[in-house]
């Protein structure tokens, strides 16, 4: 290949690629030599070979020649469209029954979009077109043409075929056993203790793998399998947001929910009644995925919440969490008070386990006891003694901080302060000198103190005992790689400082999407939050019957309000303003 207007049977070659690459003046004659004389890299397609070498973009100062960027230049060059393949976007059954696994591979092509009219498929060699004319005459459809990257296409094919010759493998045993329903069979085997076969067996097995796997990959926080009329769907929540990734067949769910349930040791048999579980499991590069179940029943069968924590969790900084330095200096001084509580507020799923977590690993030393009771214990840490609690057994949050009291602590986590035995407990526990962190369900910093009042603790006790609190949220990160930068909204700003006296910024960042965010625009998330220190001037103006709009008005201007902390973050560009409106109001 010695030019760009190629015959439609000529794949790419990498002497090609590099001398265009040269040509285009986007590396040096002399980065071209030196990736051409590797050898070895020949197998593998060219555009990956270069991008793969960290060759310096000539177009860009301090950036390289990344792969994204070369399939675009390839688009240009070839007059074929780019597709960036998103996984979570492909419908999985119909473009596996377009063709065969073995054909598509061969060709290393693959169909994304299907129309009753047309099929989309992408391939990495713009090129080479002898297949259109193959298939077109067999699909009896328009075929569309579109470019992306080799390894993304390698690597859908293996997953989307993997899981459906699985799928298709159960769906044709369960249509060819006319004389028991695989339901009916697995609740027998279960119920005879016979649970060897479903953990065992191949096909639901491999489902699983590629599911964990699959969830890994996308960075899901969360794996929900639903069973739905005529159908099961399997959704990940990724950065606070669900996304359908799959439908099963009813038949399939029945054995992956059962194989779900035996891993976590839960009875499979019981499906009246919600259970927990815990699951360990082992990916390639030997990390351990840490794996929370919860089971419930529906009118169409059990659903199931596999919540993942990331092994990263447990080594997570104040600083990585998103909190400045100022307040992780704050914050610190409070959580090495010897005595009092300390508290942590917001919503479900606004990282207050990570942060309370994140709290006692900075003080946690061998020099003092940490004990911890939770609902359920969602990150283990053998440097501390955990307790889950469990109801059937009268393991309450009140009684474990009673025999806490009992085995010498120095520091008491409760999970949660959920009802007045268990908030008496957590005062009676920091008045005989100890340290003790919670977490209460409440909008912001101001509202945990109604919240005591309400729950009937005396104001001369929490006014004793509360050293601080922390409300946060967590806000979804905008991706580096594609925000754009846009006129600040007036009216949407002044709605979200109201009084506060923060200039309107000149513009502001808004998500776009892209390939490395999945086309979300976002990707990761960070704390937003604000830090109340209990002062004295707040010790003075809690009382009996005080309105948060009273306590309010009177500490206006004395902590940074999370509206403030979102402000900022919105001014640094680390997040949308749509963003942080979501997310407080």
């Amino acid at each position: 290949m010695k030019a760009a207007n190629k015959d439609e049977c000529n794949k790419l070659t990498l002497e090609w690629v590099l001398e265009e690459l040269v040509r285009w003046k986007i590396i040096s004659a002399t980065k071209a030599r030196e990736i051409f004389e590797k050898k070895k890299l020949y197998k593998f397609h060219p555009l990956n070979v270069v991008a793969s070498c960290n060759i310096p973009d000539r177009r860009k100062a301090n950036s390289f020649v990344g792969v994204e960027d070369l399939y675009k230049w390839l688009a240009e060059v070839s007059s074929v469209e780019y597709y960036e393949i998103d996984p979570l976007k492909i419908d999985i059954s119909a473009i596996t029954g377009v063709l065969s696994q073995k054909f598509l591979k061969r060709l290393k092509i693959l169909p994304v979009e299907v129309t009753p009219r047309s099929i989309t498929f992408v391939t990495s060699e713009p090129f080479d077109r002898h297949w259109v004319f193959e298939i077109a005459d067999n699909l009896k459809k328009e075929i569309k043409i579109k470019l992306a990257n080799a390894e993304m296409i390698d690597r859908c094919i293996d997953g989307f075929f993997s899981v459906h010759a699985e799928v298709s493998k159960m769906s044709r045993e369960h249509a060819e056993s006319s004389e028991v329903s695989l339901p009916t069979d697995i609740e027998k085997m279960m119920t005879a203790g016979n649970t060897q076969a479903v953990t065992s067996d191949s096909s639901v097995a491999k489902i699983m793998d590629w599911l964990f796997s699959y969830a890994n990959d996308e960075r899901a926080t969360d794996i929900h399998i639903e069973p739905q009329p005529g159908k099961g769907r399997i959704r990940f929540r990724i950065d606070g947001r669900l996304r359908v990734v799959y439908h099963f067949d009813p038949v399939i769910m029945v054995p992956l929910i059962a194989r779900v349930k035996i891993l976590a040791k839960m009875k499979v048999d019981e499906k009246r009644r919600p259970q927990d579980g815990r699951i360990k499991r082992e990916l390639s590069d030997k990390r351990v995925m840490e794996l929370r179940i919860a089971t419930i029943p529906t009118p169409y069968g059990e659903k199931v919440v596999i919540r993942i924590f990331d092994s990263k969790t447990g080594h997570m900084t104040f600083d990585s969490l998103g909190f400045y330095k100022r307040d992780i200096k704050e914050w610190s001084k409070l959580i090495a008070n010897p005595n009092g509580i300390i508290l942590v507020t917001g919503p479900t799923g606004s990282g207050k386990s990570t942060t309370l977590h994140t709290s006692l690993r900075q003080i946690a030393t061998d020099e003092v006891n940490v004990c911890t009771v939770e609902d359920p214990i969602e990150i283990l840490n053998t440097n501390f003694n955990q307790v889950e609690v469990n109801t059937i057994l009268n393991i309450t949050f009140g009684n474990t901080i009673r025999a806490f009291l009992r085995q010498d602590p120095d520091i008491i986590m409760v999970g949660e302060i959920r009802d007045s035995d268990a908030c008496d407990m957590a005062i009676q526990a920091s008045l005989t000198g100890h340290l003790v962190l919670s977490t209460l369900h409440t909008n912001d910093a101001l509202s945990s103190v109604i919240r005591l009042l309400d729950l009937g603790i005396p104001v001369h006790l929490i006014n004793a005992t509360v050293r601080g609190i922390l409300a946060q949220r967590l806000a979804r990160t905008l991706c580096d790689s594609c925000k754009e930068k846009i006129r600040t909204p007036k009216d949407q700003w002044k709605a979200l400082v109201r009084e506060l006296k923060i200039e309107i910024p000149p513009y502001v960042f808004v998500p776009k999407g892209c390939s490395e965010c999945k086309h979300v625009g976002f990707k990761g998330r960070q704390s937003v939050y604000e830090l109340l220190p209990y002062s004295e001037k707040l010790k003075t103006l809690v009382k009996e019957n005080i309105t948060l709009q009273e306590l309010e008005n009177s500490t206006r201007g004395d902590f940074v309000t999370m509206r403030e902390n979102g402000a900022r973050r919105i001014i640094e560009g680390t997040t949308s303003l749509d963003e942080i409106m979501r997310i407080i109001y």
